[in-house]
């Protein structure tokens, strides 16, 4: 085994992993293999040039397979930003920017083990590249790479792996990622199609010849989009197992500050529709208190109340003392973008911890990632005289025979629920048939029932009130789990 040493001066790395959008704050680790290629062959296209192609083949292939890493103790952080201008619709709205790294101590290592073997002559070559390469990913990932000499691989403990080496314990307490690989070049010779070779005279000749290996893996985005390839044909995506990447810990150290909401922006190749809101919140609630088992060393009885909504006896808790889980479609486009999860008393130290450590949720096929960007005293909250049903209002009691109209009725439920939450009796209520996202859908549409449970009607309308009054907030059955949000009438 040939093994590597990645030493991170500057004690980050950033970089985004393949087929990940670079605002969703989504942390590439460990380094892909198919990234470290593609800056070797940068280093040989600037520093040597005048080396052939065939010089360079082995040491590129050398990559290609299932490397295996130790990495050190390493930490999930992010940066936020803003654009100096908003859209040409709305100058004022100024997009925000996250920006994911991995922070490690100053000079940390990565070993990094590969399966070739190479002649001592094509060693001297790979650290020539090696030493040449100051960056990886961003410019702000500063580097020093070579090779270990002398080193046994039977030394080292290899702490994230392909997921398919292992099985049974030594899957538990190792976390699931996707690593880009290389294509070994004699699997992408055995592929039906290839890239096409590209020339001024193909023209007029009409011919093409198709890439070799190290040609496909020199091609950029754009050249593989205009070929109608969805992923580099050198490229393979490998499911890896590696240690937990700790979350950032910022936000524990306000712990004095009492703490009662953690708020999340999801992030996934497909945001989950508004409509699917209950089911996204019920699987929040599940992770976060597997999650809080865990961390409390997988005794069920020591799960938080505050998570789980129920009471000392199991039963379910009476009033509104435990979380709330409330997706979020802010922009309104019709796609679930953050995440609340928030409680009327102070999280405890045992609860912060478990939110600091929820970072995805497998949501029906896919898998959301979470970035966790505030743990704050309360909520955001804004006022307003006029707020409007963003999810479906569902009502606690059922309507009988005596009790008005059905519209008067709702309109009571109504004021009873703002009285139970503490907020004036509106001076105006109007039904409206659907909610105010993009693609207006009804509320028949969204789910309205937990699990288990039977569906009940659901109604919106627009609430105006005397007063400001301070939102968003929430009304009526399911409410922990985002059903009867209303928010500001005018976005």
């Amino acid at each position: 085994m040939l093994l590597l040493e990645l030493t991170f001066n500057a004690g980050r790395f950033h970089a985004t992993p393949w087929g990940r959008h670079v605002n969703e704050g989504v942390v590439e680790w460990p380094p892909a293999p198919y990234r470290i290629a593609r800056a070797l062959i940068d280093v040989w296209k600037r520093r040597r040039p005048d080396w052939p192609g065939e010089r360079v083949t082995p040491l590129l292939a050398a990559w290609a397979g299932t490397p295996r890493y130790h990495l050190p103790p390493s930490v999930a952080s992010h940066m936020r930003s803003y654009l100096d201008t908003g859209t040409v619709s709305d100058p004022t709205d100024k997009q925000k920017i996250l920006d994911g790294f991995v922070v490690l101590e100053r000079n940390a290592k990565v070993i990094i083990g590969l399966e070739a073997r190479l002649e001592p002559d094509q060693i001297a070559d790979l650290g020539q590249l090696l030493a040449e390469l100051s960056y990886l990913g961003r410019a702000e990932s500063w580097i020093t790479a070579r090779v270990l000499a002398g080193e046994r691989d039977g030394d080292l403990s290899w702490n994230c792996v392909p997921a398919e080496s292992k099985s049974g314990s030594e899957l538990v307490g190792r976390e699931l990622t996707r690593v880009a690989c290389l294509r070994r070049p004699d699997d992408y010779g055995s592929l039906e199609a290839h890239p096409q070779q590209r020339s001024k005279k193909r023209a007029t000749s009409g011919r093409s010849s198709a890439l070799s290996w190290t040609e496909a893996l020199c091609l950029g985005t754009s050249e593989l989009l205009r070929d109608g390839w969805s992923a580099p044909p050198a490229l393979l995506s490998v499911p890896y197992l590696r240690d937990p990447l700790a979350p950032r810990r910022a936000g524990l150290t306000q712990q004095h500050k009492e703490i009662r909401v953690a708020r999340y922006a999801i992030s996934g190749n497909v945001l989950p529709r508004v409509t699917r809101g209950v089911i996204l919140a019920e699987d929040a609630r599940r992770y976060l208190m597997g999650i809080h088992r865990k961390r409390q060393g997988g005794d069920p009885t020591r799960v938080s109340k505050r998570f789980s909504g129920k009471d000392s006896d199991g039963g379910p808790a009476q009033g509104h003392p435990h979380a709330f889980y409330l997706p979020l479609d802010e922009d309104r486009d019709g796609h679930i973008d953050h995440l609340e999860v928030r409680c009327v008393e102070p999280f405890d130290a045992t609860e912060l911890d478990a939110l600091d450590h929820f970072r995805r949720i497998h949501h029906g096929d896919r898998q959301i990632d979470l970035v966790l960007v505030d743990l704050s005293t309360q909520r955001r909250l804004q006022r307003d005289t006029r707020w409007i049903s963003a999810t479906p209002f569902v009502t606690v009691r059922h309507h009988r025979r005596g009790r008005g109209s059905f519209l008067d009725w709702l309109d009571q439920e109504i004021r009873r629920e703002c009285a139970i939450h503490g907020l004036p009796s509106p001076a105006v209520i109007e039904w409206i048939p659907h909610a105010p996202t993009r693609g207006t859908p009804r509320w028949m549409e969204f789910v309205r029932n937990r699990k288990g449970e039977r569906p009940l009607p659901g109604h919106g309308c627009v609430l105006s009130f005397d007063e400001e009054v301070s939102g968003p907030f929430v009304l009526g059955a399911g409410c922990h789990f985002g059903l009867g949000l209303f928010m500001k009438a005018d976005g």
